[in-house]
């Protein structure tokens, strides 16, 4: 750019330069049509991706923050100040948040899922027939609809879509209808079942792959332990899936970016001292489970701050001790890695009632971490440790609410992480527990289907 600019002044010195025409017009959206050029195809699965992340919590404009809200309502967090930029809104701190508040989370989650399920109606539509079997990136398009798919069962409390491929566009409900969230599950399932056959048929041997297809079973296993609790799929299947995946250290995350805010992991933002301090580790579970074990999973730092502002539900200012899980605005959150697998092994082992196989499947993570191991003395002692395992292990992940509800909902054993205040050495505000799932308040273990849609779709009573 320097050297042209030197050749223009330099030509101006021997001829007066024309009239510019500096005028700029802009050429809008990119039309549909060009997305079926095979130069935007890649664009259109970065997009995909880019749209999972929005939802699970961006300040984008289609962003949402279901991470973020999950995390206050099922007391992975407490609120520490405003209820606005970046703060926990009032009917979200008290676990009970209205459709109009939700309306960003459905709009984004459901973005989230049309965008990689639209692009694998357009690469069907245009690809050659020997080509889309085998296309990678059909096959990653497939892998961010199961995700995507997952993170609206596990967070939303309908569907609003019936049980169909991610390669159809004919999404129809009947009118006043709306569907079970296990919907979500079924229509993961088939999409990363979809996307561990395209990976296989490709015939690509690259670690990029291969690390594909196994994020690919496991977020199949996690579906498939969801849909086993509700009693619409065998164990047996997501033991199958978890057995594939038995490199302990495999992980597979939804990125971020520091490049602009609306990039920005939200949760991270929201408590970066800059200038946020919107929620806090104070009196939650993990604040007395790291101070005794030090577990690294769920690390919070202290500095001697207070929150943004008063909390009305705790009567003033809070410590603020913030989560340190991401230290980052670029920070990804993870969706599957080899640890769940493991939990989902032992989850299943108490289902059988096989408690020793639980044990060990637990410990094989808490040796790693010089952790002392889980111990317990009959059934519903294990249903608690395995439930406080995953708590702690997917701490933050936008997958606490849906274990609490699967387990709450079918009746399954033993204790679970719930919003009692533990006191601390460093701090005796309360010194009584103030708050479970169930008082002085009882609190959704779900979101409701956003207004939006409720006022826009015909279908949707």
């Amino acid at each position: 750019m320097r050297t042209s600019r030197t050749v223009v002044v330099a030509a101006g010195l021997l001829v007066a330069p024309p009239a510019c025409n500096t005028d700029v017009t802009n050429p809008g959206l990119t039309p549909d049509r060009d997305l079926d050029k095979p130069a935007a195809w890649p664009a259109v699965v970065v997009g995909a991706r880019r749209a999972l992340s929005d939802a699970i919590g961006s300040s984008a404009l289609t962003g949402g923050q279901l991470l973020y809200w999950g995390a206050a309502v099922s007391f992975e967090i407490n609120p520490a100040g405003s209820t606005g930029s970046f703060g926990i809104p009032t009917d979200v701190q008290v676990g009970l948040p209205t459709d109009a508040t939700m309306n960003a989370d459905w709009t984004s989650s459901n973005v989230a899922r049309y965008t990689p399920e639209a692009g694998v109606a357009r690469f069907k539509r245009i690809m050659p027939d020997t080509l889309f079997p085998k296309s990678l990136l059909v096959a990653q398009a497939y892998l961010y609809a199961g995700f995507a798919n997952r993170l609206l069962g596990e967070n939303f409390c309908q569907s609003v879509l019936p049980i169909v491929v991610p390669d159809t566009t004919a999404y129809v409900l009947s009118p006043g209808s709306l569907g079970s969230h296990t919907l979500y599950f079924l229509r993961a399932d088939t999409a990363f079942t979809n996307a561990i056959a395209t990976f296989t048929a490709s015939g690509d041997t690259t670690t990029q792959t291969a690390n594909f297809i196994l994020a690919a079973r496991a977020g199949r296993a996690s579906v498939r332990a969801d849909l086993a609790t509700y009693g619409l799929a065998p164990w047996s299947d997501a033991l199958s899936d978890a057995a594939l995946v038995s490199n302990n250290a495999f992980v597979f995350q939804a990125p971020y970016s520091s490049a602009a805010p609306d990039q920005y992991n939200y949760l991270y933002w929201a408590r970066a001292n800059q200038s946020f301090r919107a929620h806090t580790q104070w009196g939650t579970f993990y604040e007395g489970y790291y101070r005794v074990t030090r577990d690294p999973r769920v690390r919070w730092d202290t500095g001697g701050l207070k929150g943004d502002a008063a909390v009305a539900k705790f009567g003033g200012r809070v410590p603020f001790w913030p989560e340190a899980k991401y230290t980052t605005t670029s920070a990804p959150v993870r969706l599957s890695s080899g640890w769940e697998m493991r939990l989902i092994e032992a989850e299943a082992a108490l289902v059988a009632g096989d408690t020793a196989t639980a044990r060990a499947k637990m410990n094989i993570r808490r040796t790693a971490l010089a952790l002392p191991g889980v111990t317990f003395t009959n059934l519903t002692e294990a249903w608690t440790a395995l439930k406080t395992e995953r708590a702690i292990e997917l701490w933050l992940e936008a997958r606490h609410l849906g274990d609490l509800r699967r387990w709450t909902n079918n009746s399954v054993p033993g204790g679970y992480i719930d919003g009692t205040y533990r006191g601390s050495v460093a701090d005796t505000l309360h010194a009584t527990p103030i708050e479970t799932m169930t008082a002085p308040v009882a609190r959704v273990l779900c979101f409701p289907v956003g207004r939006n849609e409720r006022e826009t779709n015909p279908n949707v009573p």
